[in-house]
């Protein structure tokens, strides 16, 4: 695609001052004359599009790759790398394990060439991927080895913003104790280089861990220097960041009115830099606020806008704590179904995150949800899982401890002018507290000795009285609490058997995997008979109802894929006995044409599950097959397929062998016929064969399924390419239409170069 016609496409969906940087990078990659500078210009055009256009971002990723590999350019190489895994972390929350490939094949070129600066940038680079992508635990440990690396090589300044980054991830985490850490010793460093600039927005997250902790005193204090550093330096983000933290410390001390105050500051602020994502903290900021004074309607509003500017932008933080926030502000109206839509939504992103903090209100507020629905059970099942949240003890010693950590970085003379302000005010207090307690000694004891009879008679009968109904409450309670406690021991001895029969089954299932994959063909066979080839095998389950079976036999390789009724355990069954049919036919009885195959497969399995015509107790459990013979002498192929078709390229364009329309087995068909269709093959064609799972995988944008044209049409567009990269495509494509959702069925995908 030629870069002028990728600026054009987005030309009416730009500002002019974006336009023109776009038209600046679109110019250097025109004017380069050379291909290292083009794949420099490429790998810039992709920081330019990575969050506007994800999808071009990647292409033009991948276009570097290949421009630098022509020059043999190892820094070009190393760059589209590291610009694929920032593309993955941001694009396919699930798909990790390409963000780690590309990176290390990234650092693997930065270690070659001994450039230790370059790796911990690349660490740093991703961590800050994972981190936006509310990944924190891979974003934890990306940054620490960026860290380890900066403190090792002496660079003083990245290191520091290493450890700023850190502190925000451990804050999100729940770790406050070491986000405290982290974020004193990046602002030591920021002092000791005179890098001011830098520290406003680690002060907004010191603000906010001691939000978290309680000690709202020394929030308001990191927040309004935020404020004041960043005025100075022009940073609107951090200073829109520090009024929406201000106005959470505010609306914690319930001064609701100078909380939106500052909110309504922060989405001023925003909207004048056309900020969507600040706007959508200030939405959620102000609704969460209208719901702790009692205007619900007003806040769902708010709090709906700021969930679909979350979406948009990926954000999945955002995402839990508006939907969090919807469903209270629901439960509050007391419409139960639409609260319960939030709150389990809530619920399911808060799990993909993992952080103990929202967790923790996730399930209390589940647990509410249940309680208001008079589902005592489930209430009591969330609450318990609130209360491992809580960890409550913690949290305190925590408090105590950066409490002490702050006070290490405050002056001496400070403290002792607090410490005697203090002491004077306490001596005040207690002189004029002594002053009334007299006062107040003196006409009491008047009002006592003139009516001491009838007052003491009053508070005999009020004790016996109160004595009474203290009484009737402490039964009532013991009896509630005789209740919970059942309940409580009835739940923990069900979730225990759970739990075994979970694990009993797993083990099982577990073994019977290693039995089934034992009756596969070893790892190596299909290598050795086929060495450019490849398999896609992808179980809906531990265990799998597709199955492929190869065997050779002088000149010829019989191949054939299978695909038994159902998945998981039942399938398996049925491959084991699809694969006792196949060693009997081929290897005993040397029966070596696939129509012949299929048809007495086709019998031997009636007569194994006792399906008979007309019976209308039969089962109808049957399985697809598509079985080819390759004879590697003559190079001709011999297809027979029940169901399952056959793809070959053939003279250079992909062709269809179809296949007959019965299954083999079931109780409906008892006279079948399988025809052979044989074709001369050329060096370099490739032969596929596919269960349907692949083409019935339901997702993309419109969720539904991938249908047999699309598995079609991908075929033609990779047949060229080499069948490693084959496999490589076929996986990514495949993970891609399905994204989120649950996998419909086994998939398994052959294919074979002659």
């Amino acid at each position: 695609m030629c870069l002028r016609y990728v600026a054009f496409l987005f030309f009416f969906t730009l500002s002019g001052q974006l336009w023109a940087q776009l038209d600046s990078l679109a110019q250097a990659y025109e004017q380069a004359t050379s291909l290292e500078e083009q794949s420099d210009a490429l790998n810039d055009l992709f920081s330019y599009f990575e969050y506007k256009r994800p999808d071009t971002a990647k292409y033009l990723a991948q276009q570097a790759l290949a421009t630098a590999r022509k020059a043999d350019y190892q820094e070009g190489i190393a760059r589209s790398y590291l610009h694929l895994a920032e593309y993955y972390s941001h694009n396919n929350y699930y798909v990790f394990d390409s963000v780690d490939y590309y990176l290390q094949k990234s650092i693997a070129i930065y270690e070659a060439a001994k450039d230790t600066m370059e790796i911990a940038n690349a660490y740093y680079s991703i961590g800050q991927s994972c981190y936006h992508n509310d990944n924190f635990n891979l974003a934890k440990d990306y940054c620490q080895n960026a860290a380890d690396l900066y403190e090792t090589i002496g660079r003083e300044l990245q290191l520091a913003h290493a450890l700023s980054l850190l502190c925000d991830i451990h804050n999100y985490m729940g770790d406050n104790e070491l986000a405290l850490t982290k974020c004193m010793l990046a602002r030591d460093i920021y002092d000791e280089l005179g890098k001011d600039e830098y520290k406003p927005a680690l002060l907004n997250t010191m603000g906010s861990i001691n939000y978290d902790i309680k000690l709202y005193g020394k929030a308001k204090d990191h927040l309004l220097e935020s404020m004041e550093l960043s005025r100075k330096f022009n940073d609107d983000y951090a200073l829109s960041s520090a009024y929406i933290s201000m106005g959470e410390v505010l609306r914690e001390t319930t001064d609701y009115e100078g909380a939106l105050e500052f909110f309504r500051r922060a989405l001023a602020l925003d909207r004048s830099n056309d900020d969507d994502m600040g706007m959508s903290y200030a939405y959620f900021n102000i609704g969460k606020t209208r719901i702790l004074q009692g205007e619900n309607e007003q806040a769902i509003s708010l709090l709906e806008g700021a969930l679909d500017i979350a979406e948009s932008f990926g954000d999945l933080m955002l995402q839990t704590e508006s939907a969090l926030e919807l469903g209270r502000a629901y439960l509050n109206l007391n419409q139960m179904d639409r609260a319960f839509h939030y709150l389990n939504l809530s619920l399911g992103h808060a799990r993909k995150i993992g952080t103990s903090p929202i967790l923790k209100d996730c399930y209390f507020n589940m647990a509410n949800y249940y309680y208001r629905a008079n589902d005592f059970e489930n209430a009591l099942a969330y609450y318990k899982f609130y209360d491992l949240e809580q960890q409550s003890l913690y949290q305190q010693e925590s408090a105590k401890r950066i409490a002490e950590y702050e006070v290490k970085y405050e002056s001496d003379k400070k403290d002792k002018e607090l410490l005697q302000y203090q002491q004077d005010k306490a001596i005040q207090e207690l002189q004029a507290n002594e002053r009334k307690m007299v006062n107040y000694g003196l006409i009491l004891g008047i009002i006592l000795l003139s009516g001491l009879g009838m007052v003491l008679y009053s508070k005999y009968q009020l004790k016996n009285k109160a004595n009474l109904e203290l009484e009737r409450q402490k039964e009532a309670i013991h009896i509630q609490k005789i209740k919970i406690e059942k309940q409580r021991d009835e739940i923990v001895s069900k979730s225990k058997l759970l739990e075994e029969s979970k694990q009993d089954i797993t083990d099982s299932i577990m073994y019977a995997k290693r039995i089934q994959l034992s009756l596969l063909p070893e790892k190596d066979q299909l290598k050795h008979l086929f060495p450019d080839s490849l398999v896609f095998f992808r179980p809906k389950d531990i265990v799998s109802g597709d199955f492929y079976w190869i065997h050779e036999t002088g000149d010829k390789v019989v191949v054939a894929v299978l695909d038994c009724t159902g998945h998981g355990v039942p399938g398996a069954f049925m491959t084991v006995l699809s694969n006792s049919i196949l060693n009997e036919l081929v290897l005993e009885n040397c029966v070596n044409t696939p129509n012949v195959i299929l048809s007495v497969m086709d019998t031997k399995i009636r007569e194994a599950l006792h399906q008979h015509q007309g019976d209308e107790d039969a089962n109808s459990d049957g399985l697809d097959m598509a079985v080819c013979i390759i004879d590697r002498k003559t190079s001709e192929l011999s297809y027979s397929g029940a169901q399952m078709p056959m793809y070959v390229t053939h003279h250079g364009s992909l062709i269809q062998l179809k296949p007959n329309r019965f299954s083999l087995g079931g109780s409906f068909f008892s006279d079948k016929n399988f025809s052979n269709q044989c074709i001369k093959l050329n060096r370099g064609d490739m032969l596929y064969m596919a269960t349907d799972g692949f083409q019935d995988q339901f997702g993309g944008p419109k969720d539904k399924k991938f249908m047999r044209s699309n598995f079609k049409a991908l075929l033609e567009n990779i047949h060229l390419e080499p069948v490693s990269k084959q496999g490589i495509i076929i996986q990514e494509a495949f993970e891609n239409w399905k994204s989120e959702q649950i996998q419909t069925d086994d998939v398994l995908v052959m294919g074979i170069r002659i």
